[in-house]
């Protein structure tokens, strides 16, 4: 067979490869690295940011859950004093001037006071004025049908400065939001944001119930103002250099540095109707920007990082909810994107400039580099192609370049010698090998006149003492002329498989031939083993459906079942069974499996099953039948010959199975016909395997 081959030009050199190529991906890789970095660089900003805004979060939240708890931990001491007995809740004067202590001594609170259940009222409310902080003195005696109101304003060294009776007031407690919080123990006795009665501003209250003398219910309650605690917030804001609000989960503002003053505060003064406003009606700020930025395509807020745009500024956001007590509330932190994190920007184009300056240093130097490598391989390729022109004499000797190229070509010239060398020693031993096929095929063809011919005489002549004078003979005799010609035929037999095998290492056989029926030459094996299955009373079931024919030279096919079911019959033992099972499978191929219950093999034994004169004596049984070891080597020739897949399973004392695989291509099978296996057979469950002799 000729082969082709196709003189090609490929358009890149090595040369073009360096000078060009090797820039352009250096420069490809720059910009992939440029962009990687940019990429982990903006990856790095954004988890930052996420850890700070959740610091930045976290740390407002912290601050605001201490803020109102100094309001808590302030009503929650004055009702154990007045449950305890400790403070008289009926001393008004002791009571309102303990209240008093109190503010002084918390700014944060604006007001504080206790309602009973008979709608009496006492009540201390702080007022920042210019002259400094002034106090309302309150007071609410109900008797009976009877209801005095008293009003007294104090200073901070508690002075009177301006005393008020007779006042008409219809103040009940027991409307208000925070004795219902304190009495239903909504929110932990923490209120919504409500319009305070007194001031008429907006704040939240935290109340806790109490036991005044007389078994007498009462509330006591801490006031504080949203404009105290957007003064908290804004204060908040110089710690983390950013935006710091407080909302509701309906985008009400509870506290945010709006609100302190300016436009949106008077005009929450001058707004009665609600305690709270909109983020909307703010206006346009920053806190309306984060909302809007929260806000989800559904109109729910996701809570969580967002990275915005106001103004010329970029910011990150945060939404988060607040654990405290029960109540719907949202902490939003913004912070400019450029203040913590500017340094980023840094790095990122610290890295795009040092990419560009590794990218012109690179092509700098495979520039400069590529003279010496370009020679190096165009020496190795003028070595290359004088060796596959079988030219080992006139190679170049390596001369200067780069240490790895010089031993490539060095590594070139050895093995163009070697090879010299060993095709010189291949040809010696193509030569040995001819000589030694010639003398092999005359030895056998001079062992087959010298061997056969006398012992075809011998075996004549001893037929023709048996037949003329076996009369003659007595038992004795006659038995040794029996014997004569029985040991004749055996070695006669032994001959042809010796050189049935030495024939066969020469032939190639295919799947070639007329189309034959698997169940006609098994029925015919069967015919022709049917005496030694009778004598041992072996079991014979074929499961091989008539239909299935395969296209392939006859002779060799029948030589291999004949093979394997003479193995199955010498070697299964009395009472045994042999089954014969076929079946056509997905690939159109053909699968035959030979089951038996003979004697097995052991994992050696199998392993060497298939090697010429590998014949095991270990087992009496085996010893006992004739044979050389020639069987299942034979089978497994012609099996390659035809492309035949053979394998076996062995289990000793248990059987043997043989499974050989036909292949599509010598497969044929009657159109139309299904694959309904014999009436007569019967299915054989065992799964043995077995051995050859």
């Amino acid at each position: 067979m000729r082969s082709i081959v196709l003189n090609m030009h490929p358009f890149w050199s090595v040369r073009k490869a360096l000078l060009i190529a090797l820039p352009l991906l250096v420069a490809l890789a720059a910009i992939a690295i440029t962009v990687g970095g940019v990429l982990i660089a903006q990856r790095g900003t954004d988890a930052a940011a996420r850890v700070l805004m959740r610091s930045a979060n976290a740390h407002i939240i912290s601050r605001a859950t201490g803020f109102l708890g100094e309001a808590e931990r302030a009503a929650d001491v004055t009702a154990k004093l007045i449950s305890d007995g400790t403070l008289v809740s009926q001393d008004r004067a002791t009571l309102m001037r303990y209240m008093w202590q109190q503010l002084t001594t918390h700014p944060t609170l604006s007001g504080m006071y206790v309602g009973y259940e008979d709608g009496s009222f006492n009540y201390v409310m702080r007022v920042a004025t210019v002259a400094g902080d002034q106090f309302m003195f309150k007071s609410i005696d109900v008797q009976r049908r009877t209801r005095d109101t008293s009003v007294t304003w104090r200073d901070a060294y508690y002075e009177v400065i301006t005393p008020e009776s007779g006042i008409v007031d219809g103040f009940d407690p027991r409307l208000r939001p925070w004795y219902a919080a304190a009495q239903r123990g909504l929110n932990d006795g923490w209120t919504e944001p409500y319009i305070f009665w007194t001031t008429r501003r907006p704040g939240i209250s935290v109340a806790r119930n109490a036991t005044c003398p007389g078994e007498i219910a009462c509330v006591v309650g801490v006031d504080i103002t949203l404009a105290d605690l957007s003064q908290f917030f804004g204060k908040l804001e110089d710690e983390i250099e950013g935006r710091a609000f407080l909302l509701t989960d309906r985008g009400r503002v509870i506290a945010a540095s709006e609100m302190t003053g300016g436009e949106v505060g008077r005009n929450l003064m001058r707004n009665r109707a609600h305690a709270l406003p909109e983020v909307a009606d703010i206006g346009s700020s920053l806190l309306r920007a984060v909302w809007r930025a929260a806000m989800s395509p559904a109109g729910t807020y996701p809570i969580g990082f967002r990275a915005l745009e106001y103004g010329d500024r970029a910011y990150l956001a945060e939404l988060a909810p607040v654990d405290f007590h029960g109540l719907s509330w949202l902490v939003g932190v913004a912070v400019p994107r450029a203040g913590p994190l500017g340094w980023f920007a840094g790095v990122s184009n610290s890295i795009i400039w040092f990419v560009l300056v590794i990218t012109l240093v690179t092509v700098l130097s495979a520039m400069a580099l590529s003279q010496p490598i370009v020679a190096g391989l165009k020496r190795l390729e003028r070595n290359a192609q004088k060796v596959r022109g079988g030219d080992f004499q006139h190679l170049a000797v390596p001369v200067g370049g780069f240490k790895e190229i010089r031993r490539t070509e060095e590594a070139l010239l050895d093995m163009a010698h070697n090879l010299e060398s060993q095709m010189q020693a291949t040809q010696l031993a193509l030569d040995e090998a001819i000589r030694a096929g010639q003398t092999k095929s005359e030895f056998l063809a001079h062992m087959s006149h010298e061997l056969r011919t006398p012992l075809n005489g011998i075996i004549g002549f001893s037929e023709l003492l048996e037949m003329n004078v076996g009369a003659k003979l007595d038992e004795r005799e006659r038995s040794y002329v029996a014997d004569i010609i029985g040991l004749g035929r055996h070695l006669q037999h032994l001959i042809e498989q010796v050189l049935e095998f030495a024939r066969l290492e020469g032939e190639g056989q295919g799947p070639s031939g007329e189309p034959v029926r698997l169940a006609d030459i098994a029925d015919s094996i069967r015919r022709m083993l049917a005496r030694n299955c009778t004598d041992k009373q072996i079991g014979w079931v074929s499961n091989i459906p008539a239909d299935i024919e395969v296209r392939i030279d006859e002779t060799p096919l029948r030589q291999i079942l004949t093979n394997l079911l003479t193995n199955a019959v010498k070697y299964t033992r009395a009472n045994g069974r042999i089954a014969i099972d076929a079946a056509r499978l997905e690939s159109g191929s053909v699968e035959l499996t030979i089951r038996d219950t003979g004697i097995g093999m052991n994992a050696d034994e199998l392993r060497n099953a298939f090697v010429p004169f590998s014949r095991s004596l270990r087992n009496p049984y085996v010893a006992a039948n004739s044979g050389v070891g020639l069987g299942l080597p034979i089978t497994k020739m012609l099996c390659d010959r035809l492309r035949i897949a053979i394998t076996l399973d062995s289990t000793p004392d248990v059987g043997t199975s043989v499974r050989i695989v036909i292949p599509q291509t010598a497969v044929r099978a009657n159109a139309g016909s299904g694959m309904q296996p014999p009436k007569h057979g019967q299915e054989f469950r065992q799964e043995p395997a077995r051995s050859d002799a």
